[in-house]
């Protein structure tokens, strides 16, 4: 699922894997064509296999295409094991907030 959280702010929730991940994609990318999102809140990801890394990757590259500098919030820790598993985790790094 994902929600306008906050203004600035979309929120991401759920099990993120191969079966929902093209669903959450799709409805994203809608939610921040022709947006003021700037980041996207992850604290809400219960779940997530590899396919949710390529999610965030292609949230960032839809994001830079149009100009808009796209944040990921903290990583939850299944995702942030995964990313550094695959090698993607300072990639990724460059692009979320830190921890509170």
């Amino acid at each position: 699922m994902a929600d306008t959280a906050a203004s600035g702010s979309l929120q991401l929730s759920g099990r993120i894997d191969m079966d929902s991940a093209a669903d959450h994609l799709a409805r994203l990318k809608r939610q921040l064509n022709g947006s003021s999102i700037q980041e996207l809140d992850l604290s809400g990801v219960t779940g997530a296999d590899s396919a949710a890394l390529a999610l965030l990757l292609e949230l960032l590259r839809h994001g830079r295409e149009r100009g808009n500098a796209l944040r990921l919030g903290p990583l939850p820790p299944t995702l942030a094991s995964l990313a550094r598993l695959y090698g993607l985790d300072e990639l990724l790094d460059g692009h979320c907030r830190s921890r509170s």
